[in-house]
């Protein structure tokens, strides 16, 4: 596929996510789909995968929305710059709901090959999303001098 086509099938997919139509957004993971994130040991495997990571995520977050900022492609990779945001509704990584109204970025790296993602990485600013369900407590910063 083209840089243009998987940039294309990028925007799709996030539609697909905000629409929750997870099933037919499998469909566009291969079966030997690998993705990395720090969030996830052992990371997340084939299509399966995906969607009990996605469904994880949607339990905690049933308002779910991703909004796309920026989509890079090179080749068959492509890069994403997104911005998630949902009510903590559901337990989130062992954390009670907290019905907090949050908003976090992630940026991906994917690889596309035939028109299905082959890999992923996620870097996702986790810090921001338990600092303000009230998980994370982080020392404001001070100015200098």
């Amino acid at each position: 596929m083209s840089e243009q086509e998987n940039i294309e099938r990028v925007r799709q997919g996030v539609a697909l996510l905000n629409a929750h139509d997870f099933a037919t957004y499998v469909q566009r993971i291969d079966e030997s789909y690998i993705a990395e994130s720090e969030t996830v040991p052992g990371g997340v495997h084939g299509p399966a995968g995906v969607r009990q990571q996605l469904d994880l995520l949607l339990g905690a977050f049933p308002d779910l929305r991703v909004e796309l900022e920026q989509v890079l492609a090179s080749g068959d990779h492509v890069v994403t710059r997104i911005r998630l945001s949902g009510t903590h509704k559901g337990t989130f990584a062992g954390i009670a709901p907290t019905n907090k109204i949050v908003s976090w970025g992630v940026c991906g790296v994917s690889e596309i090959r035939n028109g299905k993602a082959i890999r992923g990485r996620l870097y996702g600013d986790n810090a921001s999303l338990l600092q303000q369900i009230g998980a994370l407590s982080m020392p404001k910063a001070t100015s200098a001098g």
